[in-house]
């Protein structure tokens, strides 16, 4: 388990560093209605628009450890807490970074390039 907790703070410093990526963006895939909260259906819809596609127990895990309150969906501070490094330096960098979006947009996530 803590080597998958390293792998898993690895990943969130190696997406920091990614200049396109931030968190505002990252929600809106999920948030395409403006709700301010993503549910299972949210995630499942947003991943598979950007042609990602998890198991219902992989994004039922997801939502279960990060939904602070348990009323199964995600506000914008705790989808962020899935993506920002435990490290102060990287989750102040990430933290600071504005919105990429600049309509029209075709797909959810041409706000970021391809390797994002």
């Amino acid at each position: 388990m803590c080597t998958h907790e390293r792998e898993l703070e690895a990943a969130k410093t190696a997406l920091t560093l990614k200049a396109d990526f931030n968190l505002y963006d990252c929600f809106g895939i999920f948030d395409h209605r403006k709700k301010g909260l993503i549910g299972v259906h949210d995630i499942r819809e947003g991943l598979s628009q950007i042609g990602v596609f998890p198991t219902s127990e992989e994004i039922e895990l997801f939502v279960t450890r990060y939904d602070r309150n348990g009323d199964r969906l995600l506000c914008f501070n705790e989808m962020s807490d899935a993506f920002t490094a435990l490290d102060s330096y990287y989750s102040h960098m990430l933290n600071r970074r504005c919105s990429n979006h600049r309509a029209p947009l075709f797909r959810r996530d041409d706000c970021f390039f391809a390797d994002t």
